[in-house]
């Protein structure tokens, strides 16, 4: 009897394990585990340096909510299947991905022409009925829908950012909101019947409807599959304003340094006249990885305050620059109050622009 009930107990243990990796849809970490969220720093190529993976311009670090003490290099490059970021989009190489709920959004997509009209937004976001992931990034061509992950070659000259989180349906459809602010680009979405009435905003956010009445930004409240709150900022190529000036700063409270894409004509200076200063990085020192660089060859999208509290300890990533032109542009950045991240981003900061 006891070996029977024993053997009872293990079937329960292996249908619910089997059942959870069914339903797992989220963020994956380097050995393939769940992770509730991650950010992932590609390195800019630099062709003379000791490493292999930084000289193939591949080579990234990360930190996930189960390590944020501080950066760590991988070991694999961001173009291999068994890299972070590979793991996060296997669901896309599945046989059940038909299933799922996606869009993948790109102003630069991997087929079909760039729009310059759309907004400057990138990213994925995959569910299932329960729960999945928000991906944030700044890679363009990137991803492929299906079949083997590839990452491009384009795209591993210049540093690039990424966001994941893990949440329900419920908050990601919540990013869908966030969505028909930002205007983006979609050139691959599937959503199944079964989502059309329990996610209506990615379901017309799937649709390229938009957000045609002012006030053209809106600020939400997205928690991770752990209850961790993110603040999401979204705005509409009508709101005329710079996001982090003119939105992130003031509603944070926080001064900001800001990095994005320098190289954009007409890019917006430092920003020192409003209650909340907002000031562009100049150069970048990762020592985990013994790189240094300055931001004219990185492409990422982050902002972090400058002058921290306990208040007002905030990491940003988004996918908009501080440039003219994108003022006129829909895009948007998503926020954690998380002291020890805050710390890792401010630290690798070497050199900002002061104002004039």
């Amino acid at each position: 009897m006891v070996v029977i009930k024993c053997c009872y107990l293990v079937w329960l243990m292996l249908i619910y394990c089997v059942l959870n990796i069914s339903d797992g849809l989220q963020c994956r970490d380097q050995e393939n585990n769940d992770v509730d969220w991650f950010v992932v720093y590609k390195l800019p190529k630099q062709s003379a340096h000791s490493n292999s993976l930084v000289r193939a311009g591949v080579a990234y670090t990360y930190i996930t909510s189960n390590n944020a003490e501080k950066w760590i290099l991988s070991d694999v490059g961001i173009d291999q299947v068994n890299s972070i970021i590979a793991n996060t989009l296997s669901p896309f190489s599945s046989s059940n991905s038909k299933d799922y709920l996606y869009i993948l959004y790109n102003d630069q997509p991997p087929y079909g022409s760039k729009s310059e009209r759309m907004g400057h937004t990138k990213g994925v976001v995959i569910a299932n009925e329960t729960q999945g992931f928000w991906l944030i990034h700044s890679v363009p061509m990137f991803p492929v829908t299906f079949g083997s992950y590839h990452y491009p070659h384009t795209a591993t000259h210049y540093g690039q950012s990424f966001l994941c989180i893990s949440t329900d349906v419920t908050h990601l459809n919540t990013v869908g909101l966030q969505l028909q602010y930002n205007e983006p680009h979609i050139y691959d979405q599937n959503i199944p019947d079964t989502f059309k009435t329990s996610t209506p905003d990615l379901y017309r956010a799937a649709n390229n409807i938009t957000i045609e009445t002012s006030p053209f930004f809106n600020i939400a409240h997205i928690n991770s599959s752990q209850g961790i709150e993110f603040i999401s900022f979204a705005k509409s190529g009508k709101f005329h304003k710079d996001l982090y000036a003119d939105l992130v700063g003031p509603k944070l409270e926080s001064d900001l340094y800001v990095e994005t894409w320098p190289n954009e004509p007409d890019r917006l200076p430092s920003e020192c006249d409003k209650t909340f200063e907002v000031n562009n990085v100049v150069s970048i020192l990762i020592p985990e990885a013994n790189v240094s660089f300055k931001t004219t060859v990185d492409h990422s999208k982050w902002a972090v305050s400058s002058h921290t509290t306990s208040k007002n300890k905030w990491i940003c990533i988004g996918d908009i620059n501080r440039a003219g032109p994108q003022v006129l542009r829909g895009g948007g950045t998503t926020c954690l109050n998380n002291n020890i991240l805050t710390d890792d981003y401010q630290n690798i900061i070497t050199a900002v622009q002061k104002c004039k």
